[in-house]
């Protein structure tokens, strides 16, 4: 698998992983205490930075895609 190809992988893994493993703000209010001991903001919280990091792990080494000129490929 080429790097390319193993970059895009890694980032679409973290976001299914964003998508399919953290609750909503409205499932994590309803269930933060009962499951996590945790109130309601504290949880948010650290959901949060728990995405901000896997977001990072996920484009690490990485540079931002250079932006096409208009009339190139595309539009």
């Amino acid at each position: 698998m080429d790097k390319r190809t193993e970059r895009e992988q890694r980032m679409y893994d973290t976001l299914r992983r964003i998508a399919k493993e953290y609750q909503t703000p409205a499932q994590l209010q309803r269930s933060s205490e009962r499951q996590y001991g945790l109130e309601y903001t504290e949880a948010l919280e650290y959901a949060y930075e728990n995405i901000q990091q896997l977001a990072g792990m996920a484009i690490k080494g990485m540079r931002r895609p250079a932006q096409q000129r208009q009339g190139e490929g595309g539009e």
